[in-house]
């Protein structure tokens, strides 16, 4: 299947398969490809210029109550998206594992934190859901979550006991490292355009075009303009950004998001990230700075920053083959890309390579089509 491309003023490149993108999801996709034989460029940024986005929370779900979720696409849908998580965590140990580097996985679980008593309401009835569906989880009440932690006024939260968390950076550079070992090649700067046909694809770069059997576009970037039949699909992710330092003696949740989707931080020994996680508009810079002054940081620590993104209409990450075309993709992560990176790896690989698509349908890339 390999396809021989050119790419003017340098030496032919000769690719079974352009993976256009960034981040964790691109190069998630070109480690599995590659370890199956498969000749492999990575068009976009180069490794060493790239930082993570996000933040590095491996999730089994979508940052909602499971029984919101289950009402919004059905039970066995719902059970679907969380079996998906428990595959990405089982890749993403052993890819760890085979990196040999300390990555910072913890798998410690994360916190879905009620804003309101509905929402406790919501996630104590979720918790029953999860533990018949094989997931398990502790629901925890307002005052058995202020003994454990320095926390106030969120009147319950839900333990989600398999989430886990990763060093972003950590994770990255060891990716990255063992790419190149691999023979992957990059190509950094600039991809203009993606061009697919049912049999082969070319990718329109600075310098000219790179042809290749199938094109994996991933990334935990904006996509949109690179593949515009998605772009109704996608929402602007919120940008905003906000690391504190906890005041000294605090005793918070490493792992946390909020019930309504909006919000999530990652914390480290003496730091605390804050991230919008929902699409533009769910949360401003003001709102995360507000709701910073419901948790014990010092305000004067404060530093904010935007990160752009994409976020699916219905939040859940858009994965898979599109019809017709020797194109997949993995896209709308939003801050959370850790939580399904490598499981989409797999169900992408899956495509091009064999031509059977296992994305789960919840996820695929052609689910959202008729109702745009």
């Amino acid at each position: 299947m390999r396809v021989h491309g050119l790419l003017h003023r340098r030496a032919p490149l000769a690719a079974d398969v352009a993976v256009v993108g960034s981040g964790l999801p691109a190069l998630a996709a070109a480690l599995e490809l590659s370890r199956r034989g498969a000749k492999v460029t990575v068009l976009g940024a180069a490794p060493a210029e790239e930082r993570p986005l996000g933040l590095g929370l491996a999730l089994l779900g979508p940052g909602r109550p499971y029984a919101r979720v289950a009402r919004a696409i059905g039970r066995s849908g719902a059970r679907l998206v969380w079996a998906a998580g428990c595959e990405n965590h089982l890749r993403l140990r052993a890819i760890v594992g085979e990196a040999r580097r300390d990555c910072g996985y913890a798998p410690r679980g994360s916190f879905l934190l009620a804003r309101d008593r509905a929402e406790a309401a919501e996630l104590a009835e979720s918790e029953d859901l999860l533990r018949d569906d094989g997931f398990p989880g502790e629901f925890l009440d307002h005052y058995m979550l202020e003994t454990r932690f320095d926390l106030s006024g969120f009147p319950g939260a839900y333990w989600a006991a398999e989430d886990a968390e990763i060093d972003g950076p950590l994770l990255l550079g060891a990716l990255g490292e063992w790419a190149r070992a691999a023979g992957i090649g990059f190509e950094p700067g600039p991809v203009r355009a993606v061009l697919a046909g049912p049999s082969d694809a070319r990718v329109e770069v600075e310098e000219g075009v790179v042809r290749a059997g199938a094109v994996l576009v991933a990334t935990d970037g904006p996509v949109g303009d690179l593949v515009p039949e998605l772009r109704p699909l996608l929402r602007p992710a919120a940008p905003e950004r906000l690391r504190a330092v906890p005041l000294e003696g605090a005793v918070l949740p490493a792992a946390v998001r909020t019930a309504d989707g909006r919000i999530a931080w990652q914390g480290g020994e003496g730091w605390l990230q804050l991230a919008g996680v929902g699409a533009s508009g769910d949360v401003s810079a003001e709102g995360l700075e507000d709701f910073a002054t419901r948790i014990p940081v010092d305000r004067a620590s404060l530093r904010r920053w935007n990160e752009p993104g994409e976020v699916s209409a219905d939040g859940l990450p858009i994965v898979g083959r599109l019809p017709g075309r020797a194109l997949a993709v993995a896209c709308g992560f939003g801050a959370l890309s850790p939580g399904l990176a490598f499981a989409a790896a797999r169900w992408m690989a899956d495509a091009v390579l064999t031509g059977s698509d296992p994305t789960p349908d919840p996820l695929r890339a052609t689910r959202l089509a008729a109702s745009v």
